[in-house]
């Protein structure tokens, strides 16, 4: 990490108040999944090309997020069965600005995610009657009776590029937990690509000249993966015996 922080030197910082024409909450995201030991080289490789979200004269900002879901996890179920308009919901805590909202994140037909969310004062381990009605207005109605399901922890690095509508998030140091135990994973780095339309993003075409595949597997369902050993994830087998190999333990 010593690596990491002098590379970040180098970049350019950016405010949270200047963030503002980057809120992004319909888009179109572009994932991969990378080992902590090629970060630094990545980094350096854009530096030139984006700005660092600085708060507070830090520039790894904590994340607290707590999901919820059915008993029977069925909004789990529809991201693992490939369900083009799905949703999750949660609660987010930025820890270094102090902020919170309640969030509900769709993934529509056109593969855009859309977030709708509420500012709050705090985490709740229950939805009250305003959230549910929040719910109601922007979900289609088919689950009700949502419980807390997963909790995840990590840090962020965000970037904002110089010449371009785009966000790229950076997500360090991944830790789960629930009612059934946790985990933490080591060196695994979760990288997007966030962006209006489709563009020519210095982040994205690195990869594309580093030959680093894409990664879809979403912080939620990796945990689930992680700590529910009798859910079914027949679907993301794939994605669980890459990350497994290398040595990240998923399952």
């Amino acid at each position: 990490m010593n690596d990491i922080a002098a590379t970040l030197l180098h970049f350019d910082p950016i405010s949270l108040e200047e963030m503002d024409h980057v809120k992004l909450l319909n888009r179109i995201d572009t994932k991969y999944v990378i080992h902590q030991d090629k970060l630094n080289g990545y980094l350096k490789a854009i530096s030139e090309n984006y700005k660092l979200l600085m708060i507070g004269g830090k520039s790894i900002h904590p994340y607290e997020t707590s999901y919820f879901d059915t008993p029977g996890f069925h909004l789990y179920q529809m991201h693992h069965n490939g369900k083009r308009n799905r949703f999750k919901l949660r609660f987010r805590k930025y820890v270094n600005s102090g902020i919170t909202y309640f969030e509900i994140k769709s993934k529509n037909n056109n593969s855009r995610t859309i977030k709708n969310r509420l500012l709050i004062e705090r985490v709740s381990e229950i939805l009250d009657e305003s959230l549910v009605r929040f719910i109601g207005e922007h979900t289609p109605g088919e689950y009700h009776n949502f419980v807390p399901a997963l909790k995840v922890f990590f840090d962020r690095l965000t970037f904002v590029n110089k010449n371009a509508n785009e966000r790229l998030t950076v997500d360090l140091n991944l830790r789960y937990s629930s009612v059934s135990g946790e985990k933490q994973i080591d060196k695994l780095v979760i990288i997007e690509v966030k962006e209006e339309m489709h563009a020519a993003s210095p982040f994205r075409q690195l990869m594309k000249s580093e030959r680093q595949t894409l990664n879809y597997f979403s912080k939620y369902c990796m945990g689930l993966a992680c700590l529910n050993k009798d859910l079914k994830m027949n679907r993301f087998k794939n994605k669980i015996i890459s990350l497994n190999k290398l040595g990240y333990d998923i399952y």
